[in-house]
């Protein structure tokens, strides 16, 4: 077994052996809300590198779809091999306005 924890940024690939994750968005909850939980938009695509001499296979979506933090079973990503967890979105402040008058 193998685990191993990426971080994605919102709209670029995370290739991992023949997935890519595509991050379309993540949010948090408010601070104000009784419960903390983690959601996020993700897109994951199936493409098998290519190898030379052979014809290559097409890419293919696996699941695209919200995840939770808090209930990973509630949509599920379902792949023969592979498991994929959200953990976190990070959120960051605000911009710095140093300098500024």
């Amino acid at each position: 077994a193998e685990t191993l924890v990426f971080e994605a940024r919102v709209g670029q690939p995370v290739r991992y052996k023949t997935l890519v994750f595509t991050l379309r968005a993540c949010e948090t909850t408010a601070a104000d809300e009784a419960f903390e939980d983690h959601i996020a938009h993700v897109q994951v695509v199936s493409e098998p590198k290519a190898i030379p001499g052979r014809e290559p296979t097409p890419a293919r979506q696996v699941f695209r779809g919200w995840t939770f933090r808090s209930s990973p079973g509630l949509n599920p990503f379902e792949h023969s091999v592979y498991d994929a967890w959200l953990i976190a979105c990070r959120v960051s402040g605000p911009e710095s306005r140093a300098g500024a008058a």
